[in-house]
């Protein structure tokens, strides 16, 4: 990801009409994609891999599309209901309390991108709300946690770690310091090279 930047020139001068090719790159991610691991097996990947870091609480439900079905678990794997991913579109995603997620959440703003890393994964900004938007790679929600996305799992562990680090710039920005945010085109930018390209090869490499 660290030539991106070299990169980003040439992306810019589309920058034009990129929320919609990115929304049809979505849904034909979307469209295309299986979870390769049964959902059970996804859920404990994601925790083994979140929960030493602090994530995935007992209140993490895991949300995973395929084959025309859409499965919901909680944290033991049970099959529960919730309409808190009615508007996801995604293969997978994941709902977590999070530490310094949860108290970001209750400011109910959004979060503006400010590393390349959360360009990439979110663009701009992750918006905040009752529920996730349609789109959305990742979102807060308000007095409650975070949802984020993923095609495969490695990179919806890794939405998590990340939207989780970026909370906790932001609730700590008193002691660490004023936190500069990227332009919003560069975000966008950023965002359709990675799906364009360094996403889709790691999603290739991952799909064997």
């Amino acid at each position: 990801m660290s030539s991106i930047r070299e990169r980003v020139p040439s992306a810019m001068q589309s920058v034009r009409g990129v929320r919609e090719r990115l929304s049809a790159q979505r849904q034909e991610d979307v469209r295309s994609a299986v979870p390769p691991h049964a959902p059970v097996d996804t859920l404990n990947l994601a925790k083994d891999r979140l929960a030493p870091l602090g994530l995935f609480s007992d209140e993490a439900l895991l949300f995973v599309s395929g084959g025309g079905n859409r499965i919901i678990m909680d944290a033991t794997g049970a099959l529960v209901g919730s309409s808190l991913f009615d508007n996801v579109d995604a293969s997978l995603a994941l709902f977590d309390v999070g530490t310094y997620a949860f108290e970001y959440a209750k400011r109910g703003r959004a979060l503006k991108a400010s590393t390349d890393d959360m360009a990439q994964l979110f663009g701009p900004r992750v918006p905040c709300g009752a529920r996730p938007w349609a789109n959305s790679p990742a979102f807060l929600v308000r007095d409650r946690g975070f949802v984020v996305t993923g095609r495969y799992e490695e990179e919806l562990i890794a939405s998590a770690i990340l939207i989780e680090k970026a909370c906790r710039a932001e609730v700590l920005a008193s002691e660490i310091g004023q936190i500069h945010y990227l332009n919003p085109a560069l975000c966008m930018a950023e965002h359709a090279v990675y799906l364009a390209s360094y996403s889709k090869r790691e999603k290739e490499a991952h799909d064997g």
